[in-house]
């Protein structure tokens, strides 16, 4: 009997999780809505992504895979949208052990639900030279995502309890952050 992926294993770790976050963020059907969002993504993704750049975070069984980054993106969205960048909801400390892979797999992952969210905004007029860059970007990027995941499955190097605990706390640090916009 073949063993689960690690992703599916990861998915279905971290499924109510996702869930939580999904229903806090639901869906923007207007720009006011958006603009919630936005904030939540910009109090997420960036101070997360600092900490990230701050580390040597990707195991060498990776490869030549590197993590994407939006906040650049992102930081120009709200600028179009004439947001002042929000403070952090608070700086990103992931609980101990070796579970980077967990909180790249809610990162990377990301760009599945970008392509939705890329619809939805075309909707109420954005694009991606204008207000939804971020979102844009990373619905255009699934090759990062396939080839994390491919690597993800190969490595011989693999703590399966400390990558769900960071996962999920890495959905947790989201709905923390997308809270007080919404």
């Amino acid at each position: 009997m073949d063993n689960p992926s690690r992703r599916s294993v990861l998915k279905m770790q971290t499924a109510a999780a996702h869930q939580a976050l999904d229903d806090m963020i639901g869906g923007f059907g207007d720009l006011e809505a958006y603009r919630h969002y936005l904030v939540g993504m910009a109090r997420f993704r960036l101070p997360l992504e600092s900490w990230l750049k701050q580390q040597d975070p990707v195991p060498a069984e990776l490869g030549d895979w590197q993590p994407e980054y939006y906040g650049d993106d992102i930081l120009a969205d709200l600028d179009d949208l004439a947001i002042s960048p929000p403070d952090a909801a608070k700086p990103f400390a992931p609980p101990a052990g070796e579970g980077l892979i967990g909180l790249l797999y809610v990162l990377e992952g990301s760009a599945l639900g970008a392509r939705l969210l890329a619809k939805r905004s075309e909707n109420i007029g954005l694009s991606a030279s204008h207000g939804a860059r971020h979102i844009f970007r990373q619905a255009g990027n699934l090759s990062s995502w396939r080839t994390f995941s491919d690597r993800m499955e190969r490595m011989c190097v693999y703590d399966d309890r400390a990558s769900s605990a960071w996962a999920n706390f890495t959905f947790a640090y989201a709905r923390n952050a997308f809270e007080s916009p919404f």
